[in-house]
C-alpha cells in the first residue's frame, strides 16, 4: 500500500529526530522511517553527550558554521521540549607549554568574557583532582553535557505531537521515481512510501542510500571509541568536562560529568570495521592512560559499565550535505561526526532552507504543542514525590532500585509514542538497567511488566535489535533440545 507524505526522513538518530521536529513547526505531513526498533540505536546512541561551546568550533568548515548556528537554538528548544542542559563548563588542560597557544587560540575563538586561561592553583580551586602536572588550563564555562538519549526522545516526542508519523522496523532498499514524487522501497513488501521531499540522514547508511540514487559520496571510515561509565558513587570528584589539548584526528580522551551523575571517560578513536562495538583490553588500557593523565587518581574501581561507539568519518573530516544528482527532491546527510548533536538544530534548520529552495512550501503552524517532560522520580523532592503517589500509586512501586525509576515510569514509556518496545528503549527513557546492578534486579520486573501490559509473549521481548531475544524458551525443553543434538 503507497502512503505519501510532503516529506519523509530516513533515520531516528538525533539529526534525523531534529529535523523532523523542526519540520513539524510547519503545514507539512512528515514520516520518520527507522530501520531499527526505536529511536537513537545508532551513532546517536553512544557518545559523550556534549554541548561545545562556540570555542570549540572548527572554523571554515560546514561542521563548524552548522555547530555555531545551532548554538541560539538551545534556548528555544528546552522552553518548546522541556529538556534541560547541565552547564558544567569546561576545562581544556594544557600538560606541557607548548599547549599554551592552543589555550590562546580557543580563548581568541570563544570571545567569551567569562572564559579565562589560569594557572595551577586557579584550575585546582574549580578542579581539586585535576593532574598535578598540569601547567595551565583554558576555562569555558558555556559548555554543558546532556543525554543523547533524553535529547532524542524529546524531539521524537515534540514531533510526535505536532504529528510526525514514525515507523520502525522498516530497512530502506531503494529509490524510484514515483508519479508524485520519490518512491521509497522497503524491505516490506506491503509498505511502499511516497514522498515529494525524502531527507537522508541514516548515519553510516547515508553513503550506501545515496549509492542507490546514482550518487558518489567517498567511503566512510568506522572509528571506535571506548568508554568507562563510573557509578554515581563518584558524583563531584570531576566538575566540568575536562579535555587535552586535541589531536589532528580527535578531541582526545577526556573526563566528564554526566547530568545523572556518573562520570563518562573516553574515547579513544580507533580504526575498525562499520558496526564494530566491541570493547578491547588494549582500548580499555589506552583510555585508562589517557584519562589518568589529566585526573591522576580516578576511582577506575568503581566501574559499573564499559561500552563502545562508532563515528563516521569522511576523508575531508567535514559535514558533507547534498542534493542527490538524480533525484533532485533528495538530500543526504553524510559525514555527520562530532559536533553532530551539537549542530543537531542547526543542521535541521540549514536543510529546512535547502528544501524551502527547492519548493517546499514552509507555512508556520497556527498552533504548535509544546512537549512537557514527565517528572523523574529519582529528581523530586519528598513532597513531590508524595504528591504523585498519592495521585497514582504507580509512583510508588519501584522497578530498579539503583536508578530509583518506578512503574509510572515504566508504563508511560511504553505508552506514550514514540513508545519503548524494547529493554534498551525502556533504559534510554527511564534508566532501568543502567544503574550499579545493571539489570540484575529490575530486568526480571521488565519483563513481566512488557507481558502483562503490552500483551507480549515471553519470546517477542527484544533487548535492542529485531534479532536480540530476551528469552527463547523453557529451561527444560532448551536443555532437552541441547542434549538431543549433541
Amino acid at each position: 500500500m503507497k502512503k505519501r507524505y510532503d516529506v519523509i526522513i530516513l533515520g531516528g538518530g538525533v539529526v534525523g529526530c531534529a529535523v523532523a521536529w523542526y519540520l513539524s513547526h510547519f503545514e507539512c505531513s512528515i514520516l520518520v522511517l527507522e530501520k531499527e526498533l526505536d529511536v537513537c540505536c545508532g551513532i546517536s546512541k553512544a557518545n559523550t553527550g556534549i554541548i561545545h561551546s562556540r570555542s570549540y568550533y572548527t572554523p571554515e568548515t560546514m561542521k563548524g558554521e552548522l555547530h555555531l548556528r545551532s548554538l541560539p537554538w538551545f534556548h528555544q528548544a528546552q522552553d518548546e521540549l522541556d529538556f534541560h542542559l547541565a552547564r558544567t563548563g569546561a576545562l581544556t588542560v594544557a600538560l606541557s607549554p607548548d599547549d599554551l597557544a592552543y589555550l590562546r587560540l580557543l580563548q581568541e575563538r570563544g570571545q567569551c568574557p567569562e572564559a579565562e586561561i589560569l594557572g595551577p592553583k586557579d584550575t585546582q580551586e574549580l578542579e581539586p583532582n585535576i593532574s598535578e602536572n598540569m601547567v595551565a588550563a583554558y576555562y569555558d564555562p558555556q559548555t554543558a553535557v546532556i543525554s543523547p538519549f533524553r535529547l532524542t526522545l524529546a524531539l521524537a516526542e515534540g514531533a510526535v505531537l505536532n504529528g510526525v508519523d514514525f515507523v520502525f522496523n522498516v530497512p530502506v532498499i531503494d529509490f524510484h521515481s514515483d508519479d508524485r514524487g520519490i518512491g521509497i522501497e522497503t524491505e516490506t513488501e506491503t509498505d511502499y512510501y511516497v514522498a515529494h521531499w525524502v531527507v537522508n540522514s541514516t548515519g553510516f547508511s547515508a553513503p550506501a542510500l545515496a549509492e542507490k540514487c546514482g550518487d558518489g559520496v567517498p567511503p566512510l571510515q568506522a572509528y571506535r571509541g571506548e568508554y568507562y561509565v563510573l557509578d554515581k558513587e563518584t558524583r563531584g570528584y570531576v566538575k566540568h568536562v575536562l579535555y587535552p589539548v586535541p589531536t589532528s584526528l580527535s578531541k582526545g580522551i577526556l573526563v566528564s560529568p554526566t547530568p545523572e551523575g556518573n562520570i563518562l571517560v573516553g574515547p579513544n578513536f580507533e580504526p575498525v570495521k562499520p558496526g564494530d562495538t566491541s570493547t578491547t583490553v588494549q582500548g580499555l588500557a589506552e583510555v585508562k592512560i589517557g584519562a589518568q593523565k589529566l585526573v591522576h587518581h580516578l576511582p577506575f574501581d568503581r566501574t559499573i559499565q564499559i561500552f563502545a561507539g562508532i563515528r563516521s568519518v569522511l576523508p575531508e573530516r567535514d559535514f558533507h550535505i547534498f542534493f542527490s544528482h538524480r533525484f533532485s527532491n533528495i538530500v543526504h546527510l553524510c559525514g555527520i561526526e562530532s559536533p553532530g548533536l551539537t549542530a543537531s538544530f542547526g543542521i535541521a534548520e540549514y536543510v529546512g532552507e535547502l528544501l524551502e529552495k527547492r519548493g517546499l512550501n514552509l507555512v508556520h503552524k497556527a498552533h504548535f504543542n509544546l512537549r512537557k517532560n514527565a517528572p523523574i522520580f529519582s529528581e523530586c523532592s519528598w513532597e513531590e514525590r508524595e504528591r504523585l503517589i498519592t495521585q497514582d500509586p504507580d509512583w510508588g512501586r519501584l522497578v530498579c532500585r539503583c536508578e530509583e525509576v518506578t512503574l509510572a515510569e515504566v508504563k508511560r514509556a511504553l505508552f506514550v509514542p514514540p513508545s519503548a518496545r524494547t529493554i534498551d528503549g525502556l533504559k534510554r527513557r527511564t534508566r532501568v538497567t543502567a544503574g550499579r546492578c545493571q539489570g540484575s534486579f529490575c530486568e526480571m520486573h521488565l519483563l513481566s511488566t512488557m507481558i502483562a501490559l503490552l500483551g507480549f509473549s515471553e519470546n517477542d521481548i527484544r533487548k535492542s535489535g529485531i534479532h536480540s531475544h530476551c528469552l527463547v524458551g523453557e529451561t527444560r525443553e532448551e536443555r532437552e533440545s541441547y542434549a538431543t543434538r549433541h
